[in-house]
């Protein structure tokens, strides 16, 4: 029995860390993003949408048999890193479609699949177990990319995405302080990269008030291109 318990916890965490890299990869075409047009953003988000559909339906689906019949619990660690990125990933992609964070009750639905059997309604679904702890550490991620993501869109003159950003951010900084203590480690380490986060954004569209008026929008990029260096190299270490 133990041994069959291991086995399964191995292949779980096997199957995460595919998630992880598929993840990585969907954040990666999002990040092309900035300064393409309307036509190829089109086509970049349909492909990330599609790779994002195809983690849940194979991936996540694969979880989901597995747990099965176990208390989900007892494996959650071998799947949270891949959860965490998966959850980065959908909540970038939603946010660039809606403008909005994708909740903890509709992320959750994007792991829930039909319990494959259509003729016993009373059998519980297939599903991913979201604890509300993954998906906070998710969200917390994303402050991450966002950031990143704003910092591109000044070089490309799109100032109005950088406000939206910053607005997005603050209210995000203000539900996190909202939740009080949480037992999770990680997420103090993640609210310090946060803050640090905001702070250049809300850097960046201060100065794009003060100078946007004054100087041409090919240029500002030259007033953050540390900070889009620094992140970078953080990103990709």
């Amino acid at each position: 029995m133990l041994d069959e318990k291991n086995d399964k916890y191995e292949r779980i965490y096997k199957t995460s860390r595919d998630i992880t890299v598929r993840s990585k990869r969907v954040i990666f075409t999002l990040h092309r993003i900035p300064g393409v047009t309307e036509e190829v953003k089109e086509s970049l988000m349909s492909s990330a949408a599609n790779e994002l559909r195809d983690i849940e339906q194979t991936l996540m689906k694969h979880i989901a048999m597995e747990l099965r019949d176990e208390d989900p619990h007892q494996f959650v660690y071998a799947y949270t890193s891949g959860i965490q990125e998966y959850i980065e990933a959908l909540s970038f992609h939603y946010f660039l479609m809606t403008g909005t964070i994708i909740s903890h009750n509709d992320a959750q639905k994007k792991v829930t699949f039909g319990n494959g059997k259509e003729d016993h309604a009373d059998v519980v679904p297939l599903s991913v177990l979201l604890q509300p702890k993954e998906y906070i550490l998710g969200i917390a991620d994303l402050t991450g990319e966002l950031m990143r993501f704003c910092i591109k869109c000044v070089s490309t003159g799109d100032f109005d995405k950088c406000y939206k950003i910053c607005d997005i951010l603050k209210t995000m900084h203000g539900g996190f302080l909202s939740l009080g203590y949480i037992p999770a480690k990680e997420l103090y380490h993640k609210m310090m990269v946060f803050k640090s986060s905001l702070h250049k954004v809300e850097e960046a569209c201060y100065s794009l008030q003060l100078r946007k008026s004054e100087v041409p929008a090919e240029m500002l990029s030259d007033v953050f291109a540390m900070y889009d260096a620094d992140e970078n190299h953080a990103h990709f270490m």
